[in-house]
């Protein structure tokens, strides 16, 4: 029995006990993947010990006892109501018949799930998205690059669509999230006493939103430097590792569902706060902690108005961009989803055979995955032709952005050298689909 194993053996084992005919089961999975019942059982022919029997012999320790009744013992029946009152629906639930080896679905509404987590709430969580402030014209939008695998052109492409906004005379800000693996100050020539990190564990601690020393001007940018400001992850001194080690992605939502972690909480302030400098920015940009990591996962999928997703092509960064589309379609409603798919390194020959074959698989998997995980909520395929309407639209959200491989962008120590390729067609076209995305959604 492994992780992956249990839920599916539970409900077989369930669906096939002799007399199971609940009105609704709620499975609660606690922090270390066991598994607990209550249920609502109608009157009839259920023998409660013959179904922890079973489920001890088919679960083993996953299985935590006692399965809660309702109409049980009046302290057990007191807490069973309250586990009963949620309303979680199980997606999908499934089990497979062991003398068909068919799969089957239990009744419709009646199987519900509560999931509980040590981290990735936000990649895991289905919760609505919920920027500090809704994208009007009187407040910066929010921006998040975000790419699964690290070395992939990330950080640059933030870098280059700061540069074409300064140069257009719009001031950003922008914030390094990789506070595992600062980069992004020091690219753009940024140094100062304090950063993120400092904010996060000083506003946990005392609730001070305090921006001092924090801010410093993108000096690699040379005469667009004083229109973008850049917040650095923190100084690396020695004692980096003690701030880093205090900071809580959970927090008190262990045991209150509904309240935030002191990053999020601290993510806010600092993001308030950004926003209410003067000058006031016209841009906040993230750059997001790639991979599976909790900051990636709540500066992307909660506190971002646009998501711009980079990758590559390969293996990795096709199953990346799969889950990390799975994850937007469980936080944000197809119509408020804004996002750019932005495929690095292809071929320089737009003519190219290889230049065809990448771009075209990168668009095939991009379309797959929004398919599945974000268009299928609005069913905009043809009932009669089976066919998306979307798959070839340049402006549909799945259609990638590309810009091609340069060998000066792999290998370059100052950003203040590269500006000509910076300034290239493809990020020029990038950085105005980009504004394009950044538009009040209401009216301020």
């Amino acid at each position: 029995m492994t992780f992956d194993d249990v839920l599916t053996t539970l409900l077989q084992v369930c669906e096939t006990t002799s007399g199971f005919s609940p009105d609704k089961v709620v499975v609660v999975r606690d922090l270390r993947g066991r598994v607990r019942l209550a249920l609502k059982q109608k009157s009839g022919g259920l023998i409660v010990s013959d179904l922890v029997a079973s489920l001890r012999s088919a679960l083993g320790a996953w299985f935590e006892e006692p399965i809660l009744v309702h109409g049980g013992s009046p302290g057990l029946t007191r807490l069973c109501a309250v586990v009963l009152d949620v309303n979680s629906p199980w997606r999908n639930p499934a089990w497979v018949d062991a003398a068909t080896g068919q799969a089957k679905q239990p009744v419709a509404g009646r199987w519900h799930l509560v999931e509980r987590h040590i981290s990735k709430t936000a990649w895991v969580g289905d919760s609505k998205a919920a920027p500090p402030w809704p994208l009007v014209s009187s407040k910066p939008p929010i921006v998040t690059f975000y790419s699964f695998k690290g070395g992939v052109g990330r950080t640059t492409a933030l870098a280059a669509a700061a540069w074409h906004l300064a140069e257009q005379g719009k001031r950003v800000v922008v914030v390094d999230l990789d506070v595992e693996a600062p980069g992004a100050g020091s690219l753009m020539g940024a140094s100062a006493d304090r950063g993120v990190l400092d904010f996060l564990v000083d506003h946990a601690a005392s609730g001070s939103s305090d921006l001092d020393r924090m801010i410093a001007p993108a000096l690699e940018l040379g005469g667009s430097a004083a229109q973008v400001d850049v917040v650095p992850s923190g100084r690396l001194d020695s004692s980096y590792f003690e701030k880093l080690a205090r900071l809580d992605y959970t927090g008190s939502g262990l045991l209150k569902p509904n309240s935030e972690s002191p990053v999020r909480e601290g993510m806010v302030a600092l993001l308030n706060a950004l926003a209410r400098r003067d000058p006031k920015p016209d841009y906040i940009f993230l750059d997001s902690r790639a991979g599976l990591h909790d900051v990636a996962g709540l500066s992307l999928h909660d506190l971002a108005h646009v998501d711009v997703l980079v990758g590559r092509d390969s293996d990795q960064n096709y199953r990346g961009l799969e889950l990390t589309v799975e994850a937007l379609g469980r936080r944000r409603r197809p119509a408020d989803l804004r996002s750019i798919v932005v495929q690095t390194m292809a071929p320089e020959d737009l003519k190219s055979a290889e230049y065809k074959r990448v771009t075209e698989e990168y668009r095939l998997r991009s379309h797959r995955a929004f398919v599945e995980h974000v268009y299928s909520l609005e069913e905009p395929i043809d009932p009669v032709t089976d066919a998306d309407p979307i798959a070839d639209d340049s402006s549909a959200a799945h259609y990638p952005h590309v810009i091609r491989f340069n060998n000066r962008l792999v290998s370059f120590t100052a950003l203040s050298g590269m500006r000509s390729e910076l300034f290239s067609d493809d990020f020029a076209q990038f950085v105005e689909k980009l504004k394009g995305l950044c538009g009040p959604e209401v009216a301020s």
